[in-house]
């Protein structure tokens, strides 16, 4: 009788030890009510080692000392009056490999491994790999790249208010913000999730001081990345 007891306690721990287990493994997040299991979609999230840099290089050119740029505030220190290499500012790419000559040497040379290096610091900035969607992923980071992640985040999220999902409007993409993504792409698919982010960026884009200069090449690289986006989307089908 004893040994019957000791086994059916035994059996017991075992199933609740593998239910247990078994919740261990994944990662809820709850936005808006809803419980979103992530690790069950895992094969659904942007890969950076699938992102289209050839895309961003044929856009970027090589050295530029455009001064209508932004980024001509903080020129490389040799009186060079260059600012940016294949569209890495020279102030990014001294926060992570400093100022000095070899590293301004290193600027100038920008190897394909330093160009995805400084890339991959805007795809983490804005959590694409946690983005159920290859493309939305890339776009978000390529809104990075051009704004800002602090900049590109707060614009994800205005347009995540337009569509319904009410996330805070702080300049950093977390897991509520992560959440209301995916629940869009859910919801209303990924072509048309993708659509509507691209409204609102070119929306936000036209009313950029810089727009009268800038914006016929900005709107033509956009329409580059959509005819990307629907090569691969289709693709899926």
């Amino acid at each position: 009788m004893k040994n019957s007891k000791a086994i059916y306690v035994v059996m017991c721990l075992s199933i609740c030890g593998g239910i247990i287990a078994k919740m261990g493994c994944k990662t809820w997040r709850n936005h808006n009510g809803i419980l979103t299991d992530y690790t069950k979609k895992l094969s659904n999230m942007a890969n950076l080692d699938k992102a289209n840099l050839d895309y961003i290089l044929r856009w970027e050119g090589g050295l530029s000392k455009h001064t209508r740029d932004s980024a001509s505030r903080h020129p490389v220190p040799d009186g060079s009056g260059y600012h940016t290499n294949k569209g890495i500012t020279f102030r990014v790419f001294k926060s992570v490999y400093g100022d000095s000559a070899e590293a301004v040497a290193r600027f100038y040379k920008m190897t394909h491994e330093d160009f995805k290096g400084i890339y991959k610091l805007y795809w983490n900035g804005v959590k694409a790999d946690l983005i159920q969607s290859q493309i939305l992923g890339e776009f978000v980071t390529d809104f990075a790249w051009g704004s800002g992640v602090a900049g590109a985040s707060r614009q994800v999220q205005k347009w995540l208010n337009t569509q319904g999902y009410k996330v805070a409007i702080d300049g950093k993409i977390g897991n509520g913000t992560l959440s209301a993504i995916n629940q869009l792409i859910k919801d209303k698919g990924e072509k048309a999730a993708f659509d509507s982010l691209n409204a609102h960026r070119r929306h936000f884009l036209s009313g950029l001081k810089d727009f009268d200069v800038f914006g016929k090449g900005w709107f033509n690289r956009l329409n580059d990345f959509i005819a990307y986006a629907y090569l691969t989307m289709n693709g899926k089908s």
